[in-house]
């Protein structure tokens, strides 16, 4: 009876702990869906800044590569976003046409939205493979995320959400991954014998709540990161707004306003400084180095 009953404890716990485990991933998805949202803003802001800062004329050659190197960081986004894009419609096309897995990972995709495989392409730092997210390209780059989204590769004929009751692949692009057999189903415990079957879950459980804690840490850094963007794309509308009438009325020529208005040229270099900030952030990846 005690047995029986350590057993029924155990397997509860376990329940509980993966309940809480897929509900702090569908957390990460949806914070990841809010981050994209707010970087999709500020890269509209940094576009008119680029607008404004190509129309000055003689600039230095300091500010030049300045320039160069926000566009850089601005496609290297922008590209990232289209590419990714058409991937994700291409994949739900082909598996709207399929069958068997591959309808099932079309129809998680589907449900969860294309967003939400962007948004974790463009948000984490490494794949399961330890290769950076970002750093892929269109195929490459979707079924990473959708790897993790759906429980494997589109080429590989993953499962997917829609085929099984776990919302994410266990190895995600966090660089963790629950041990070999943590999400076991509460069926095959509950036909195990009792006290095998109790520590077992047990075991299960607590790999599970270690994986949370990581969950919730990186939930945290895409909160701050997001915060940020905020912030940054804040910051960089109100400069652009002061600095831009006051450099219009020097028909935007850098050498006469370098002859004439120094605190100008002042604002001119915050303004490129705040935009190459806000270029880097865009293309941050989450749990990266640094």
């Amino acid at each position: 009876m005690f047995k029986k009953q350590f057993k029924k404890e155990s397997i509860a716990e376990y329940k509980a702990a993966y309940q809480n485990y897929e509900e702090t991933q569908k957390q990460i998805v949806t914070t990841s869906e809010n981050l994209l949202n707010q970087r999709l803003s500020l890269k509209k802001t940094i576009e008119e800044t680029l607008d404004f800062v190509n129309k000055i004329k003689n600039k230095p050659f300091d500010m030049e590569t300045d320039v160069k190197e926000i566009q850089i960081q601005y496609k290297k986004f922008e590209n990232t976003v289209l590419e990714i894009e058409k991937e994700v419609d291409l994949a739900l096309k082909k598996n709207a046409l399929g069958a068997g897995a591959g309808v099932a990972v079309g129809a998680g995709v589907a449900a969860l939205g294309p967003s939400a495989a962007l948004a974790i392409a463009t948000t984490f730092g490494t794949a399961s493979t330890g290769t950076a997210i970002s750093a892929l390209s269109g195929a490459a780059a979707t079924n990473a995320a959708l790897a993790w989204l759906g429980g494997g590769a589109l080429t590989a004929g993953g499962g997917g959400i829609a085929a099984g009751s776990s919302f994410l692949a266990l190895a995600g692009p966090l660089g963790w991954a629950i041990g070999g057999g943590a999400i076991a189903t509460a069926g095959i415990l509950a036909n195990s014998k009792n006290k095998k079957a109790g520590n077992e879950a047990l075991e299960k459980a607590k790999e599970i709540r270690k994986a949370i804690k990581v969950l919730e840490g990186t939930k945290a850094e895409i909160v701050k990161t997001k915060e940020e963007t905020v912030y940054t794309r804040e910051r960089l509308g109100i400069l652009l707004e002061v600095i831009s009438e006051s450099v219009k009325q020097y028909d935007y020529d850098f050498k006469v306003i370098a002859q004439t208005n120094s605190q100008i040229i002042t604002n001119l270099g915050t303004l490129v400084n705040n935009m190459k900030s806000a270029s880097r952030l865009l293309n941050r990846s989450i749990g990266a180095e640094g």
